[in-house]
């Protein structure tokens, strides 16, 4: 049997605090659980992630290949993190998951002289890298007919000469209500046409995938399907790159 040391079970510890930071972050409704990549929700990648670091220290695995797997989760986090201040909604439980998962990378990996710069590098690394990955959270796609979740009433009677927005939101949606909170009055002031924003329950919508989800129909008649919330910045040049034929 491995030798299980005390740097392991101070590892299984911030692993078990991650996962715990992981949890609660669901149950407080955190914006960064409500994405998913690949179709699964960040939510359960991040506690089977965090999990199965914890089971790593406890069966005594080297720390240094612990250390070595905690590496990838660390730039991801980091990355959304940095997701997350960009989008205003900043999310203590994300940053507790993050501190954890640097924490246990540092008692992993600071020992050995090769590897101790690793973890601060990483997480460097996966903040900056964000604009490599971030589609993988927000999908845009112009489309010709009404989508799977859309029904004719969502887009009847548009008005003349705006821009329609189709909302899909949920009860206790974190960026539903961001969207609400920021978004609204910043298109009020900034956006370059006039606009109509329209709320649909989505809890009887098949094929959203996530939400928010946008049905825009522009003034030009054209349609754009937004998944989830980008930054501003960012659907403001959606929307630009929508208006243009």
């Amino acid at each position: 049997m491995r030798e299980l040391t005390r740097r392991h079970v101070v590892a299984a510890s911030f692993a078990c605090a991650a996962l715990a930071a992981a949890v609660a972050g669901r149950l407080s409704a955190c914006a960064g659980c409500e994405y998913e990549v690949a179709g699964i929700p960040v939510f359960v990648l991040g506690s089977v992630y965090n999990l199965a670091l914890g089971l790593l220290a406890l069966f005594g695995t080297p720390l240094v290949r612990i250390g070595w797997v905690s590496l990838p989760g660390l730039a991801i986090q980091a990355g959304l993190v940095r997701y997350l201040l960009m989008l205003g909604a900043p999310c203590w439980t994300c940053l507790a998951a993050g501190a954890c998962l640097f924490a246990l990378s540092l008692v992993c990996l600071v020992p050995h002289r090769a590897w101790r710069f690793a973890p601060p590098a990483i997480a460097i690394a996966g903040f900056l890298s964000l604009p490599l990955w971030s589609g993988a959270l927000v999908q845009s796609e112009r489309v010709g007919a009404l989508p799977e979740f859309a029904r004719p009433e969502d887009l009847r009677s548009p008005p003349e000469g705006a821009i329609l927005f189709v909302v899909y939101v949920r009860e206790g949606c974190p960026y539903c209500r961001l969207f609400d909170r920021d978004y609204v009055p910043r298109m009020k002031n900034e956006l370059w046409a006039r606009f109509e924003v329209r709320k649909v329950d989505a809890r009887d919508r098949k094929g959203l995938g996530r939400v928010p989800t946008f049905l825009i129909r522009m003034r030009n008649g054209s349609l754009l399907v937004i998944r989830g919330l980008p930054p501003y910045y960012e659907f403001e040049a959606m929307l630009d790159a929508a208006e243009r034929p």
